[in-house]
Order: structure tokens, then C-alpha cells, then sequence
């Protein structure tokens, strides 16, 4: 590639890349570095300043891929655009029902406790969010939240008497709630 085309091209990466990060001080700067390169009328000397220009272009890179790769990372570790809407990662199996619910730390010992997929619990007391979402605080000390996304509507009449209810592990890391004794089923995330 000839010294006057490996400049434009270099300036067009700069342009592009730094649109993103126009803001940026040190972004900013290698722009400019790079546009007072074109404003060099000998090609000797404009393919000097576009050489020495080219360091803080791949400074500016460099630091746009690493907030990228932490940007990355941090959304990872939140689950991603699927825990918007209850879902979650795999993670290895819950083997106590204390645990249910919760992310519980790896266990890859050969002799570990059969996974569990589900729980059976009372409801000690049912709850709603002022945009109208069932809470249910069980027996076993654990607290679920019907989903924002769940639509299903949740009524409990005292005359009914106690509820009981199935919390089953689904696909893609959610959780569903069954109440006995209807055909209820809420999608439901684990509070405490």
C-alpha cells in the first residue's frame, strides 16, 4: 500500500473508531494529531506525521477494546440481556434446598449430592407490589417475586386456607411457581 493511501486509511480507523469515544480527551487528540497530517503538503513529511500520529491512534485502540472487554465482562457477570427477563446462566447443580434459588458455588466433587429441580413449600405470607406482582414468603424462610414480565394474575382468598405451592427450576436458569390446587403457574425469581 502507497505511503498517501496507508494515511487515509489510518485517518478514516481514527475517525471511526474515535466517533464512539468523540468525547475522550485522548481520543480527541489523536484525531486532531491525525488531521493537522493532512494539512502537510509534502508526502514525506505528511507520511512522518501520520507515522508518529499512528502511536496514540493505537493508544486510543487499545483503551477503547479494553472498556469493551470490561463492558463485556461486567454484563456477563449480570447475566446478560436474558436476566432482564429471569433467566440466568447455567451454573453446576443445587444440591440443598436452602440453596435453591441462589447461584450456589461449584461443587465438582465425583461423589456430590444429587441435583435439586424442585421444592415444595407453605406459604406463610402472600404479598403484593404496588404494580401488583405476587410476593410469596414461605415456610422454609425463603422469599419469591412473581417476575415483572409474568402476566398472570395471583389472587388468594383467606377462606381458601393455606397455600401451598411447587417452585420447579425451567429453562435457561428461571424458576416457575405451581399453586397447588390451580392450574397457576407464575414464572418467579428468589429475593432471599
Amino acid at each position: 500500500m502507497d505511503p498517501v493511501m496507508r494515511a487515509i486509511v489510518l485517518a478514516g480507523v481514527v475517525v471511526v473508531c474515535g466517533a464512539g469515544v468523540a468525547g475522550a480527551t485522548p481520543a480527541r487528540d489523536a484525531m486532531n494529531a491525525v488531521a493537522k497530517c493532512t494539512e502537510i503538503p509534502g508526502i514525506e513529511e505528511r507520511l512522518q506525521c501520520f507515522d508518529a500520529a499512528a502511536a496514540g491512534v493505537r493508544s486510543v485502540l487499545a483503551e477503547a477494546d479494553r472498556q469493551a472487554a470490561e463492558a463485556s465482562r461486567k454484563e456477563e457477570e449480570g447475566g446478560g440481556v436474558l436476566a432482564w427477563f429471569g433467566y440466568a446462566k447455567e451454573g453446576p447443580p443445587v444440591t440443598k434446598p436452602e440453596d435453591f434459588g441462589i447461584a450456589p458455588a461449584k461443587n465438582t466433587r465425583p461423589d456430590a449430592p444429587k441435583e435439586i429441580t424442585e421444592i415444595s413449600a407453605g406459604v406463610t405470607e402472600f404479598a403484593k407490589t404496588p404494580l401488583g406482582k405476587a410476593i410469596f414468603i414461605l415456610d422454609n424462610g425463603q422469599v419469591w417475586r412473581q417476575l415483572d414480565g409474568d402476566t398472570s394474575e395471583v389472587y388468594r382468598r383467606s377462606s381458601e386456607g393455606p397455600m401451598q405451592v411447587r417452585i420447579e427450576k425451567a429453562v435457561m436458569g428461571s424458576f416457575s411457581l405451581y399453586i397447588e390446587g390451580t392450574n397457576k403457574m407464575v414464572k418467579v425469581r428468589r429475593l432471599k
